[in-house]
C-alpha cells in the first residue's frame, strides 16, 4: 500500500513538471524586454556579428582592394597615355602658336564694317532765305546697317547731332531742310557716329529677298506743275506735285517717309519729304503736295520710300 502511493506521488510530480514546461515553452520571447540593459535582440546581432566578423572582414577588404585598383589602374592609364602621346601634341601646339602670327589685319578689316561713301553734298537756296542741304551716302555692306547720327560741317560751324538710318546696300539721302543759314556754305563735309549691327544669319539668310518683300512701294503718275499752271496763288510762288503710292508689299505699315526730289535738265533742282500714316498692304493713295519756292520746270520727280524695316512694332493688321 505504502508503495502505491509513492508511485503515484512520482506520477503526480511529473505531471506537474510536464505542465510547467508547457507554460514555459508558450512565453512569446519577442514580447520579453529588459527593463535595464542589451535587449535579446542586440545580443542577437552581437553573436551573429562575431561568428561571421572575419568574412565581413574580408569583404571590406576586398571591396575597398578594387577601388584601389581601379583608381590606380585610371591614374597610369591616364598618365601613360599623356607621356606617350599627349606631351608630343603639346609640343606641336605650342610650337605652331610661336610659329603663327596670329589673325592678320586685312583678315578683320574684310569681315568688320565698311565705311559708307559719301557723296559731294548739294545746297540749294529757297525762295524765302533759307538753304536745303542734301547729302547722298550708299552703304557697301551686305549684312550691316546702321543707326546713326551725323554733324554737317561747313564755313567753321558744326550743325547736329542728326539722328538716321541705313540699310545693308541701301542708297538714300540725307536731307537738312530749312535750314537757316548766315551765308551759303562753300564746302561741305559729313561727320559720321555709326552704330553698326549685323544681320541675324537665322532669321534673315538672304538680304536683297528679305527688304524686296517689305520695302515694295510703286509710284505712278507723276505730274509736276509750276506756279504758272497750278494756279494755287498768283503772288506766292507755289508749284504742285501729285502721284499715286501703291503699297505693293504684304504688311501694313504705321507710317513712313517720302523723300521727294525734283530735277530740272538733269540737275538738282528741289526736295521735299511728305509724311505717310497707316498705309495698308495693297492701298493706294493719291499724294498732292503743295510745293513752295520758284522751280518752274521739273523733267524727273524721284520719291524714295523711308522705312526703318529693321525695327519691332512697324507694321499692323488691318
Amino acid at each position: 500500500m505504502i508503495m502505491q502511493n509513492e508511485n503515484n506521488l512520482d506520477n503526480l510530480e511529473d505531471l506537474d513538471l510536464k505542465k510547467e514546461e508547457d507554460s514555459i515553452s508558450k512565453v512569446n520571447i519577442d514580447r520579453f524586454k529588459e527593463r535595464d540593459g542589451v535587449s535579446l535582440k542586440k545580443l542577437g546581432f552581437g553573436l551573429w556579428y562575431l561568428e561571421h566578423q572575419k568574412g565581413l572582414m574580408l569583404t571590406v577588404y576586398i571591396f575597398l582592394g578594387l577601388i584601389g585598383f581601379v583608381t590606380w589602374f585610371s591614374f597610369f592609364k591616364t598618365f601613360g597615355h599623356y607621356v606617350l602621346i599627349g606631351m608630343k601634341e603639346d609640343q606641336a601646339l605650342v610650337a605652331s602658336m610661336i610659329n603663327n602670327s596670329g589673325i592678320k589685319h586685312s583678315e578683320v578689316v574684310k569681315t568688320a564694317p565698311q565705311e559708307l561713301q559719301v557723296g559731294t553734298a548739294e545746297v540749294l537756296l529757297n525762295s524765302n532765305g533759307t538753304y536745303d542741304i542734301v547729302i547722298k551716302i550708299k552703304n557697301i555692306n551686305s549684312r550691316y546697317y546702321s543707326r546713326f547720327s551725323y554733324f554737317i560741317l561747313f564755313n567753321n560751324e558744326k550743325l547736329g547731332p542728326f539722328n538716321d538710318f541705313i540699310l545693308p546696300e541701301e542708297e538714300k539721302y540725307l536731307m537738312l531742310l530749312d535750314q537757316k543759314l548766315s551765308r551759303r556754305p562753300s564746302s561741305v563735309s559729313l561727320e559720321v557716329e555709326h552704330s553698326w549691327t549685323k544681320l541675324d544669319g537665322h532669321k534673315i539668310k538672304e538680304w536683297a529677298e528679305y527688304r524686296d518683300n517689305y520695302i515694295d512701294f510703286i509710284v505712278d503718275n507723276k505730274v509736276f506743275s509750276n506756279p504758272k499752271e497750278s494756279n494755287l496763288s498768283e503772288k506766292l510762288n507755289l508749284s504742285s506735285v501729285k502721284f499715286d503710292l501703291t503699297n505693293n508689299s504684304a504688311y501694313s505699315y504705321y507710317e513712313l517717309s517720302l523723300d521727294i526730289l525734283l530735277y530740272s535738265r538733269g540737275r538738282l533742282a528741289s526736295v521735299n519729304q511728305y509724311p505717310i500714316e497707316r498705309i495698308e498692304s495693297g492701298e493706294t493713295r493719291g499724294i498732292d503736295i503743295t510745293w513752295p519756292g520758284k522751280v518752274n520746270r521739273a523733267d524727273n520727280i524721284e520719291v524714295v520710300p523711308n522705312i526703318d524695316i529693321m525695327k519691332d512694332n512697324i507694321t499692323y493688321i488691318p
